[in-house]
Formats: structure tokens, C-alpha cells, sequence
């Protein structure tokens, strides 16, 4: 059986083209982001993961993280004003936390703010072993990463028990292979 039940990824030049946030709940744009190429993944996965959302775990590999938000905190400071919704949102754990809330996911969660081309491995060995010490039945895996021409790329994989793959290739490929849907989003216009 191939554990890679689904697979998704954006390439997007501005990562606030997704943010869905309003007064009272805030998130990094690379959060929201994650969050979609998480949901792109789910729709190839089909309905089994979401049945058993209190079993899947999260794992995100992001250099980036939320440092635009912690810029826009600094900024904001230095002006006097800082929303305090901010300082939740530039928590780097938000780039999990953001797709376990949405989702109701309840197993483990980690995020990795390093790059992904150095840290993949250890966020592979994560993942095996999560799944098999039965901490989580499913687990979502992604990478962010931006490229040379400043581009946001996601890529994100749902991976269940059975014979391991390279996820490694997978989730590094810029354009990704394997994965059915690029998307290429304009810069936002907010």
C-alpha cells in the first residue's frame, strides 16, 4: 500500500493571496497558506483522514515561519500600537496549530522552523515514528520553502502506514512532482 494518501502544493509569489483573518482570530499569511496546500492534500485523501481527525498529526518544515509577522510586530511597535492577536499569530507553532484547528486535528504536532532541504530528514523520521508507535494513525507532512525567484512553495503530503517512500523528493521539487495540482497565484492586491 502507498502511505501517501494525498498530496498538495502552491506556488504562490505573495502567501497573503489565502488569509482568512478577521478581527478577532489573526494568523501568518505562510500559516494560511500551509493550511490550503493542507486542504488541496485532503481532497486526493478522500474522507478517511477527517474520520479520524483526533489520530492525525502535523508536521511543518518553514525557515520563513511567521517572520513577516514578526516584522509587521516590530513595525507596529515602533509606531505604539500592536494588536495583541499579533503576538499569537507570529508563533511559529501557528503554522501547524493554524490546519489542527481547522481541521479538529488532535494528534501530535510539531513545526520545524529550519529549512526544509536540511531538516526533511528529520521531519520524515518524525513521521515513521509517529506512526509507528500508533501516536497518530495519519500525519500530515509539509514543507515551505521560497525559491531564488521569491516564490512561496508548498508542498504537503498525508501519509498513513505502509511501505515508506522518498518524501524527501517529493516535498522538495520546485515545480513538485507527484503532486496533480500546481497552483500559481498572483501577487495579492491588499
Amino acid at each position: 500500500m502507498d502511505p501517501v494518501l494525498g498530496l498538495g502544493s502552491l506556488i504562490v509569489v505573495d502567501p497573503a493571496v489565502f488569509d482568512h483573518n478577521a478581527p478577532s482570530f489573526y494568523a501568518d499569511s505562510v500559516a494560511w497558506l500551509v493550511a490550503e496546500a493542507v486542504d488541496r492534500a485532503l481532497g486526493q485523501a478522500g474522507d478517511q483522514v477527517g474520520e479520524v481527525s483526533d489520530e492525525v498529526g502535523v508536521v511543518v518544515i518553514s525557515e520563513v515561519a511567521t517572520t513577516g509577522t514578526m516584522h509587521a510586530i516590530g513595525l507596529g511597535a515602533a509606531r505604539g500600537r500592536v494588536s495583541p492577536l499579533r503576538f499569537a499569530g507570529a508563533n511559529p507553532g501557528v503554522l501547524a496549530g493554524l490546519t489542527c484547528i481547522r481541521r479538529r486535528f488532535r494528534g501530535p504536532s510539531l513545526v520545524l522552523s529550519t529549512s526544509p532541504a536540511a531538516a526533511l530528514g528529520a521531519g520524515v523520521a518524525v513521521v515513521r515514528g509517529w506512526l509507528d508507535s500508533a501516536a497518530a494513525r495519519y500525519v500530515v507532512l509539509a514543507a515551505h520553502f521560497v525559491t531564488e525567484a521569491g516564490e512561496h512553495v508548498v508542498n504537503c503530503a498525508i501519509v498513513g502506514e505502509g511501505k515508506p517512500v522518498d518524501l524527501c523528493s517529493v516535498l522538495l521539487a520546485s515545480p513538485p512532482e507527484r503532486l496533480e495540482e500546481r497552483v500559481v497565484c498572483p501577487p495579492s492586491s491588499r
